[in-house]
């Protein structure tokens, strides 16, 4: 078994113990109650404007995100923390990078939106959504204290175009932006933490649509992430498109020791063609966790860094 695959049977192991503790988290009705949309005082040099593809986000800065689902302390550091301890350690966390990096920092609360389930719950998607007030209530957070706020999905059997139309009015908001992870997008009988999953070019091609429209239709530019850490989780990477209007980053998301996430990072971000690229640390799975300035030095530098 090589180091890669030890990787990813140790992520999934994790998963099936943490991620899908949540499988009563919601249903499809969660969304029923709206988004009330908040008036954004995220930063102006954090929202140029989409028309203008030289005042790219991450052309001119640095983002850190802490990533999780706030009511899982197991799926991530965002579930962990209060609100309050949240904001402050990564506004800390970010001015770290700034000071390591020499480059504009953006604090990002990166929230797992729709999360993959290991049973199929009420309609067989083996996926749940969080309610929208709960969205809404993390997205003010971001917006409140200057930060971004990443809406990160995970399919299951259901597929983008459901998943992503279910937060278009969250997505709408200035300061907010997507992520999709193919880890957890699941085909025929697949199930989450059992098979690895993958997502096609098509699916991200028509999130990048969707993301694309948002972009023309508010003047504001967005960002997509997509993870990776398997070659088989993008099975025709070469066909994802792009857009003027978004920042796109893919970002290598395996843990494990720094010599196998470095090797990782290089064949899935240095060597793709997405014109943006990052990587995940992970506070309890790594060996060691990364410094800041151990994580500035890959090449390309990242321009995404997520803590999990």
């Amino acid at each position: 078994m090589t180091a890669m695959l030890r990787v990813t049977r140790r992520r999934l192991i994790q998963a099936a113990a943490g991620t899908f503790a949540l499988t009563a988290l919601g249903s499809p009705a969660a969304f029923a109650a709206p988004f009330s949309r908040v008036t954004s005082t995220t930063s102006a040099r954090f929202l140029p404007r989409s028309s203008d593809a030289s005042s790219s986000i991450l052309a001119a800065n640095r983002l850190v995100t802490y990533y999780g689902n706030p009511w899982s302390g197991a799926m991530g550091i965002l579930g962990q923390l209060s609100k309050s301890e949240l904001v402050n350690a990564l506004q800390r966390r970010a001015a770290q990078y700034e000071a390591a990096g020499g480059k504009p920092t953006i604090p990002a609360i990166h929230m797992v939106v729709t999360t993959a389930q290991a049973s199929p719950g009420e309609d067989g998607l083996y996926r749940a959504r969080m309610p929208a007030s709960t969205i809404q209530e993390y997205a003010d957070l971001a917006a409140s204290n200057g930060m971004l706020f990443i809406a990160d999905v995970q399919v299951g059997r259901s597929t983008v175009a459901d998943e992503v139309a279910a937060i278009l009015p969250i997505l709408r908001e200035p300061h907010v932006h997507l992520a999709l992870d193919p880890e957890f997008d699941m085909w025929g009988s697949q199930v989450p933490g059992v098979q690895l999953g993958h997502m096609t070019a098509a699916e991200i091609n028509h999130a990048i649509g969707v993301m694309s429209s948002i972009a023309n239709q508010t003047g504001q530019r967005k960002i997509l992430i997509v993870h990776q850490f398997a070659a088989s989780m993008l099975p025709d990477k070469g066909a994802i498109g792009s857009d003027p209007t978004l920042d796109m980053a893919i970002v290598m998301d395996g843990f494990g020791g720094q010599g196998i996430k470095i090797e990782h990072y290089n064949m899935y971000v240095r060597d793709s063609d997405f014109r943006f690229g990052g990587i995940k640390l992970f506070f309890d799975w790594d060996t060691p966790l990364m410094t800041a300035s151990q994580a500035l030095s890959l090449t390309p530098s990242p321009d995404v860094i997520i803590y999990q």
